[in-house]
């Protein structure tokens, strides 16, 4: 309540403080002139102001008429300001462009009918037309900067949302320098110093035009009271230009700079008594500067932002980043929630019959006896009777013993009990196993994306830059080679100069891989690989990338353990618009057409989502929880992935459950051993991960379980300098069968690879 009251009062201040300004504006505004006539700004002000408002501009302004002393004009101007105030009054709760017009109307006819009724000749009643117009367009200024000001706009906002916005800017600054001009202070004028701050602010807060402009106007309103100071537009907008080459953070450069420009520019029109005081004028106006908070005259940054294509790629990085933040925030709540639910239901067996002695036996004449001097026995008998139950037995009063037996008179209602109550307990243990194994695949799943969104934001923050030339270019290419469906082209320079171009089509890419990488090779100035294509989901996505330092030879045999069987392993590669090489290996659990389904799942799956630019960790736990819930019955499938950098050789080896890797390097032969658990075994994905780095000519021969291998003559094989890939991996296929004989056959896979330069 202290607080409302706070509030309330306050609210109460701001109201008051507002009143108080429009009578003292509108005040100002009946005293001024205009053309020797009553200004006709009072109206328009009044017919400006809504609900209390206009009251207290009309009073203002009469009182303004009255201490000019006209009494002779007094009663005709306050009759026009009467019925602009009535006027205004009736259509102030119409927010739209009508009402708007109706007050402009009403303010310049009512301003006309005051003028005309004392007009004496043409003369006279043309300056009675000139004020009606100057009323009514005051009228919509006043409403256009009042609704401005109510939005809180800015400059830039003003000039990008319309002309109009502008310009009654323009005017609303035009308007108050000409009333201000009327009031001087011995040699002080009052327009010229206000204006004069307010000039040097725009200049320093935005920049030279919204500056240069705001002086202009200011200069017309000035000279329209004061015709000796026509200049003063002239010498504001070359000090107020020359000011902000020292507004980088200095005030006082600013201001130095204002009154030097200013005073040297008066000079050229000479030094008499009204320069003199139009100098001290604009003097006056930079220590009025230098008074503002410096909250004020900080530089407005947004209106010099340039666009561009970075800038637009790092933003939707940080998006992802708070997408990620934003996921791991929803995973904490998750698992908190769950662990304060567990704790809150937590129960064991034996609140079995604990609950049924508790509901049976708390009226029986015999309670304290059982469960008093011979709670060891009563306890024992009713576990034992528990344990039958879980053990799937029945149980009936004739197994109870000893006293409890003879001595119970409800044993069949104690057993009936104990029956629904465990039958409540599995239950309730089945639930929980269900929401626990449900938890755990949101909780996987949040994970995974949380991790997807940190790689995508990543990627997008190390992609190399894209030049807007270079797409248009590939795009021409791409359509005089018959590609007339593209819906999306990008040519992307990474480091070390190598380029990529990634291209989408709806319908496809039709043309020859030669002859696309000729011409495209040829347009952008640089040697390309053939380019790989791919399709998913009706879009179609041409991948190219300039030659990269090695060439990767790979050749796989693979033999089903029963001839005429599907093979249950499965292999799949592809390279990327990096020059990056992913070969991927799956063995499915068992072997044959069974096995095959889980293994093709995973090693199709992951390919899939690398080329769609998921990482290896995002992709790895989105397969694992994919193959936990794909089906009722158990389903893994061992995973490897081979990822080559073709400009430098490096190697990432991804190793979950997989059988046996074998790596020559140089004269070195090493064996990575099976490492971390197949896909789909636990909620999060166990995998082993290796790096290391291959030359010119270097090995790599991946397994599956089934290829029982002698590693000295396996490690001689791949010695051989001239080993044809295709016959190697045959070989060592069919030795490995040979090897393993028929009690222990399997499927089995080898994959032979080479690096070339």
């Amino acid at each position: 309540m202290a607080r409302e009251a706070f509030l309330s009062a306050e609210k109460r201040g701001i109201y008051a403080a507002r009143h108080i300004f429009v009578i003292i504006a509108a005040l100002l505004i009946g005293m001024s002139t205009v053309m020797s006539k009553p200004s006709p700004f009072a109206a328009s002000f009044t017919a400006a102001m809504s609900g209390i408002d206009c009251i207290g501009a009309f009073v203002g302004s009469v009182f303004g008429y009255l201490l000019t002393g006209r009494f002779a004009e007094f009663a005709t101007v306050s009759s026009a300001l009467m019925s602009v105030m009535a006027v205004r009054l009736i259509v102030f709760k119409i927010k739209s462009r009508a009402a708007d017009w109706i007050c402009a109307v009403t303010a310049a006819c009512s301003v006309f009918t005051a003028n005309f009724l004392t007009a004496n000749g043409v003369h006279d009643i043309m300056i009675c037309f000139a004020l009606g117009l100057i009323s009514g367009a005051g009228t919509l200024v006043f409403l256009n900067v009042q609704r401005l000001a109510k939005q809180r706009e800015t400059a830039s906002l003003i000039v990008k949302n319309s002309p109009l916005c502008l310009i009654s800017v323009l005017c609303f600054v035009g308007i108050a320098a000409s009333v201000l001009s009327y009031y001087t202070v011995n040699i002080f004028n009052i327009g010229v110093i206000i204006s004069g701050a307010a000039v040097l602010l725009v200049t320093v807060r935005y920049n030279i035009g919204a500056g240069c402009l705001c002086a202009a106007a200011a200069g017309i309103g000035i000279s329209s009271v004061m015709p000796q100071y026509g200049f003063a537009a002239a010498v504001i907008c070359c000090a107020a230009a020359v000011s902000r080459g020292f507004s980088d953070g200095k005030r006082l450069g600013s201001a130095g700079a204002f009154v030097l420009i200013s005073t040297l520019c008066i000079m050229l029109f000479g030094m008499n008594t009204e320069n003199l005081a139009l100098t001290a004028d604009l003097f006056l106006s930079a220590a009025v500067f230098l008074l503002l908070p410096a909250s004020w005259t900080d530089a407005e940054q947004t209106l010099s932002y340039e666009y561009n294509e970075s800038s637009v790629r790092a933003l939707f990085s940080r998006r992802l980043n708070f997408a990620k933040a934003a996921v791991d925030e929803v995973r904490r709540t998750v698992d908190l929630t769950a662990d304060k639910l567990e704790q809150k239901g937590r129960r064991d067996i034996s609140w079995v019959y604990n609950t049924a002695c508790d509901e049976v036996c708390s009226k029986c004449r015999f309670n304290m006896q059982c469960w008093g001097q011979e709670y060891g026995s009563s306890v024992k008998q009713l576990s034992a009777a528990v344990k039958r139950l879980k053990k799937g037995e029945d149980i009936s009063p004739e197994q109870f013993n000893g006293e409890l037996a003879e001595r119970c008179p409800s044993k069949q209602q104690l057993c009936d009990r104990l029956k629904e109550l465990y039958r409540s307990f599995t239950t309730c243990e089945a639930e929980k196993r269900r929401v626990a194994r449900m938890r755990a695949v949101l909780t996987v799943q949040l994970s995974a994306t949380e991790n997807l969104l940190e790689q995508l934001a990543g990627e997008m923050d190390g992609s190399g830059e894209e030049d807007v030339r270079l797409n248009k270019t590939a795009g021409e290419v791409l359509k005089n080679l018959g590609c007339d469906d593209l819906t999306a082209v990008s040519v992307n320079v990474g480091e070390h100069g190598r380029m990529s171009v990634e291209a989408y089509s709806g319908k496809g890419f039709f043309c020859s891989k030669q002859e696309l990488c000729d011409a495209m090779s040829l347009a952008l100035r640089c040697r390309f690989d053939l380019p790989v294509f791919a399709g998913t989901g009706g879009s179609y996505k041409l991948s190219m990338f300039s030659k990269t330092t090695y060439f990767l030879d790979v050749e796989i045999c693979q033999i089903s353990r029963e001839e005429g069987t599907a093979c249950g392993d499965y292999y799949e590669s592809f390279i990327d618009s990096n020059g990056t090489a992913y070969i991927v290996l799956s063995d499915g659990m068992g072997s044959g057409s069974r096995a095959r389904v889980d293994s093709s799942f995973a090693c199709g799956m992951l390919i899939r989502l690398l080329q769609a630019g998921v990482g290896i960790e995002a992709g790895l736990g989105i397969i694992n929880m994919s193959l936990m819930v794909k089906s009722s019955d158990e389903s893994f499938a061992t995973l490897e992935l081979c990822k080559i950098d073709l400009y430098n050789g490096k190697v990432e080896l991804y190793k979950a459950g997989s059988a046996n890797t074998y790596i020559r390097c140089g004269s070195v032969n090493t064996r990575s051993g099976c490492k971390g658990l197949p896909m789909g075994v636990r909620d999060t994905p166990v995998y082993d991960k290796q790096t290391f780095t291959l030359g010119n000519r270097d090995m790599i021969v991946m397994t599956s379980d089934g290829a029982q291998l002698n590693e000295k003559w396996l490690y001689r094989e791949m010695s051989k300098p001239d080993v044809d890939l295709k016959d190697f991996s045959k070989q060592v296929a069919e030795t490995a069968r040979f090897y393993s004989g028929e009690k222990k056959a399997d499927d089995i896979s080898v994959i032979a690879m080479r690096l070339y330069k």
